[in-house]
């Protein structure tokens, strides 16, 4: 992973006015318009982009300052991982971030889970050098959650709840914090779950069962992307423990609606948009809304055949850390009208005297 002051080509020491400018430069230079589309060249500036995101933001510079790349992956904690180096270094083994950003380091569970969790699924991990159940993470949407009841998936905890979670399509892709309505059968907090105590009679608020339904909610930020069956653990918000443990987690599996007009195929965000011949041999102004949220205009040059592409660089899926972007791709499709006529029989003639076909193999039209 390339460092991100050397891909702005600034010092460390940069004030943010340098790293704007070397960012302003860097873009005019590589921009796609003036690139024509280049595919290093696009990469590059989608790497650019990435860059200043993390640089040209104080919050996310003084981060990645202190942790470097890990700083710039989605769910990370300061404080877990400010917590992690202590620890370390309360074995006598000391720790420092460098050392962190190794092949060796980053090969242990103890590590990614404690600072990470188990963000994008699977079960608590074992082979922690601590010991430690290591979780944190991040959750989506409204519904309700149950317990498991039992272990269920290889590491999960009887006390995790799991819950699916609804999202619309441009929600999952720009990210966004909602609340999560939580409702499930849990332990009294009034007796512990004992029912009462000693002598005093059945609990007053469970009614001597020792459990209850509890209804909370929860707010949550949802990671830009987020796809359909991703399962997403937030640390510590499931069911309550008994004494001197730690409560479940909640598991949320994330379930994303399609779009009427929209896809996906990795980050980019693809539309297709319909338009007559006419406008497609002459060249038209197309106005739209990106996913992102943003109003353009874009232009579609004269004799734009059927299948053609309007791109919007970094207006498909938000990369995290140093992965760039995806784009906003249009591709054109060009309309028939429904009834035929003579006349237009007529004109889509005169229109395809001048076309040369290049049919693949020895296929051939035959009359």
């Amino acid at each position: 992973m390339r460092d991100l002051y050397q891909i702005l080509g600034v010092e460390r020491t940069a004030t943010p006015d340098e790293i704007k400018k070397a960012y302003r430069k860097l873009a005019m230079k590589f921009h796609p318009d003036r690139t024509d589309n280049d595919p290093k060249k696009s990469e590059k500036f989608k790497e650019i982009t990435a860059a200043f995101d993390v640089l040209g933001d104080p919050g996310k510079r003084k981060l990645y300052d202190e942790f470097g790349e890990l700083a710039t992956r989605p769910g990370f904690d300061p404080e877990q991982a400010r917590q992690y180096a202590q620890a370390r270094e309360a074995t006598g083994g000391g720790f420092n971030w460098s050392q962190a950003q190794g092949s060796g380091v980053h090969s242990t569970d103890d590590f990614l889970k404690f600072i990470f969790g188990d963000l994008f699924g699977g079960g608590r991990g074992g082979g922690g050098g601590f010991g430690t159940d290591f979780g944190t993470g991040f959750g989506t949407g409204p519904g309700f959650g149950s317990p498991f009841g039992s272990a269920g998936a290889a590491g999960a905890s009887p006390r995790d709840l799991q819950q699916e979670l609804s999202l619309d399509f441009l929600q999952a892709v720009r990210g966004d914090q909602v609340e999560i309505r939580l409702r499930y059968q849990d332990r009294c907090p009034a007796c512990g779950g004992r029912g009462g105590r000693r002598n005093s009679g059945a609990c007053a608020t469970c009614g001597g069962q020792g459990t209850q339904i509890i209804d909370r909610t929860l707010k949550v930020r949802i990671p830009p992307g987020a796809e359909d069956g991703r399962k997403l653990r937030i640390r510590h918000q499931g069911a309550a423990a008994g004494p001197g443990g730690s409560p479940g987690d909640l598991v949320l599996t994330i379930r994303v609606a399609p779009h009427p007009y929209f896809t996906r195929r990795d980050r980019d965000i693809l539309v297709t948009v319909p338009i007559t011949l006419e406008k497609a041999l002459a060249g038209a102004r197309l106005k739209l809304e990106t996913p992102l949220g943003k109003s353009i205009r874009l232009t579609v040059p004269p004799g734009s055949g059927p299948g053609a592409q309007l791109r919007v660089p970094g207006h498909g899926v938000q990369g995290s850390g140093c992965e760039p972007p995806g784009d906003f791709i249009i591709t054109l499709k060009i309309q028939l009208p429904a009834r035929i006529t003579p006349e237009r029989m007529e004109a889509a003639r005169l229109l395809s005297e001048d076309v040369a076909l290049e049919l693949p193999g020895q296929m051939q039209y035959v009359d």
